[in-house]
């Protein structure tokens, strides 16, 4: 009777085991889609049905279109690459396809666009994940942040999978289209909801959605993106489809949140980070290291619900390289550490001056998008202080200041430009 009633006792704990291990979720796989990222771009598969024109609109990864995380408008250049469909024709313009070649023009098909040397941009391909080993894992999600418009069915984008190492894909669902934000690309948070056209950025919009069963307990699943449109202009609506921050996890996610990014500013480095479901969550402790592999506490965020995070680490040096990472900690001590993102800030990140020698003129190139204030000034070789100016950075594109040289006689010159907390020192020759 004792021991009968010590199996049943054992039973039951290694039951509430299972069932509390069960609630917490263990991520598979995750890509920001830094360098390694692994994906095949540009794949044809058995999907992939449409013939396609000599001009069709390739996948790209570039930062040319941004992760900025849900909620927020498209950018360009902010320091996040992500996946996305651009041109061939123009290059890569982040997530603007080109919608229409010669048959808009009464030219179509494409093989009549071909006889009359016009091209045909009519596109269908897909951008593929490696291979993701499933072994031991159930009830599996796939999840990422994208923006996605196209025009109905005829430009539209697809998620797709494999469980055969990719010689066979099925279509999972339908990319839903998501919304725009009114203005041009900047790297500004926030959006106001505009509907999609030509002159309008995407929406960086939630994807989540269960794997079928068939995903489990494999070593080669792949994910993917299929990307198709046709060669009719007047259809074309950007943007067309980019993707950031895929993840594969397997249980329910107690918080969920996106790929920890950095960035140059003129305070030091920018972090941010999207949170989508806060469970439990106490907060972060934002870490440095010089190695990536000693960390040291640099920051403390408070938790405060599914939100867009950003802080910056006013401590960080000049022409370092510096790997971060954050720990979010629950209220009942236990913690996990996200992805680790490095940064080396170099004086050319944030400033260029030319030409050197200046004749007539020296140019200080501002290349920080945010709004803020410098300060300029111009010491001659005796180190005495003959110009002083400090201006406003009203731009959220690059700015520039223009010193006018040939008020000054020929010779070596210094100079001193601070902004935030930042100061850069150099020298220039005038030759008038």
């Amino acid at each position: 009777m004792i021991l009968h009633i010590i199996n049943k006792q054992l039973f039951l704990i290694i039951v509430f085991v299972i069932t509390i291990l069960s609630n917490f979720a263990q991520t598979i796989y995750t890509t920001s889609f830094s360098a390694g990222h692994g994906w095949t771009l540009n794949n044809y598969n058995n999907l992939n049905t449409t013939v396609e024109g000599d001009s069709p609109n390739p996948f790209y990864v570039s930062d040319v279109e941004s992760g900025k995380g849900v909620g927020n408008r498209g950018g360009t250049l902010c320091g996040n690459s992500t996946l996305h469909v651009g041109s061939i024709t123009l290059g890569d313009m982040g997530a603007a396809y080109d919608g229409g070649g010669c048959t808009n023009l009464g030219f179509g098909p494409c093989a009549s666009c071909f006889t009359n040397g016009l091209y045909c941009v009519t596109t269908d391909r897909s951008a593929i994940s490696p291979n993701v080993n499933t072994t031991g894992f159930s009830v599996m999600t796939l999840q990422f942040s994208y923006i996605h418009s196209g025009t109905a069915l005829l430009d539209n984008a697809e998620v797709i999978y494999s469980i055969d190492g990719g010689t066979t894909w099925t279509l999972l669902t339908n990319l839903p289209k998501t919304t725009c934000c009114l203005g041009l690309a900047s790297c500004i948070l926030g959006c106001v909801n505009v509907a999609c056209s030509g002159s309008t950025q995407g929406k960086w919009t939630l994807f989540s959605n269960a794997l079928p069963i068939s995903c489990n307990n494999i070593t080669n699943l792949r994910v993917g993106i299929r990307w198709y449109n046709d060669d009719i202009s007047t259809s074309a609506t950007d943007p067309s489809v980019a993707i950031d921050d895929v993840l594969i996890y397997s249980g329910v996610l107690p918080i969920e949140y996106s790929f920890l990014h950095s960035k140059a500013s003129a305070n030091g480095v920018d972090l941010s980070w999207q949170t989508y479901n806060e469970k439990n969550n106490k907060g972060f402790d934002i870490e440095r290291s010089n190695d990536a592999l000693h960390f040291i506490k640099v920051l403390d965020v408070n938790a405060k619900g599914p939100n867009y995070y950003s802080v910056t680490d006013e401590s960080a040096n000049l022409n370092t390289l510096y790997y971060y990472r954050f720990k979010q900690k629950d209220f009942n001590g236990d913690f996990k550490y996200s992805n680790i993102t490095s940064i080396l800030i170099n004086d050319d990140d944030i400033l260029k001056v030319y030409p050197n020698p200046a004749t007539n003129q020296l140019n200080f190139l501002i290349k920080l998008k945010n709004i803020l204030t410098y300060k300029i000034e111009i010491y001659n070789a005796h180190g005495k202080t003959i110009y002083t100016s400090t201006q406003t950075k009203s731009t959220e594109n690059n700015d520039e200041f223009t010193l006018n040289t040939s008020l000054y006689t020929n010779g070596i010159y210094g100079y001193t430009f601070t902004i935030g907390t930042k100061t850069i020192m150099g020298k220039f020759i005038i030759q008038n």
